[in-house]
């Protein structure tokens, strides 16, 4: 418990540092007040940033900037990654993840924050054309090895969509033509799937009822280059 405490008060200090290099408003004690601190701090900090700009909307841009400032300066905390996994999240810190080319960063469990955002049970379906969006308009290359990344399971963040996160709701059309066109990014450099997951998939799949023709099952087939028919007799 002492540990936890001293915790919270390193992350409360680290916060005040950051409060009191923001009002000077010199960003070369912005930068230096988050790299005298640890990742966990550091953390800590950018969800300050990230918190602040959503209660705050007339400063937004500034606290994104800020956080960008730093990460770019000085790295993107690990632990960070995890907490990647909705849109709005993203957004706010994309302007650092591209600056920093840090897509394919990943946390200790081998994940990038495609991982934690295609797997995240809390939303109703992840956002593949966001995503999408991002490669067709943004600098694009880490992303595209982002989602080539494999974790300590050995899974793609497509493959953990389709074991964590595959509900039996169907994709609207916008999203399973990004879906699509995400997984032809991932293969443009003629990399083959890892058959062997195909188990994995199995014990997903028998957890939700689908009909022969049902899209996920159709997205599924597509991925490992498999016909329909060896993905449905899997039930």
């Amino acid at each position: 418990m002492a540990s936890m405490h001293q915790s919270n008060d390193q992350q409360e200090q680290a916060i005040a540092d950051l409060i009191l290099a923001i009002r000077s408003k010199d960003l070369d004690k912005i930068r230096h007040a988050y790299a005298k601190h640890g990742d966990l701090d550091q953390a800590a900090q950018l969800k300050f940033c990230f918190e602040t700009a959503l209660s705050q909307p007339n400063n937004y841009e500034h606290y994104q900037n800020i956080a960008a400032q730093c990460i770019v300066a000085h790295g993107l905390p690990s632990g960070v990654i995890a907490g990647l996994n909705n849109s709005e999240r993203i957004t706010f810190f994309m302007p650092a993840l591209q600056a920093s080319e840090a897509y394919a960063q990943t946390n200790h469990q081998g994940n990038t924050f495609l991982h934690t955002l295609f797997a995240n049970p809390e939303l109703p379906l992840p956002p593949f054309n966001f995503i999408r969006s991002l490669l067709l308009f943004e600098r694009n290359e880490s992303l595209v090895s982002a989602l080539r990344v494999r974790n300590q399971h050995n899974l793609t963040p497509i493959e953990c969509y389709f074991i964590y996160n595959l509900k039996d709701a169907q994709l609207p059309e916008h999203e399973l033509t990004a879906l699509f066109a995400l997984i032809e990014a991932e293969r443009a450099d003629q990399s083959q799937p890892d058959m062997s997951n195909l188990k994995h998939i199995k014990s997903a799949l028998k957890s939700v009822t689908y009909d022969r023709d049902a899209r996920p099952l159709l997205v599924i087939a597509s991925y490992y280059q498999t016909p329909v028919e060896a993905l449905y007799n899997l039930h």
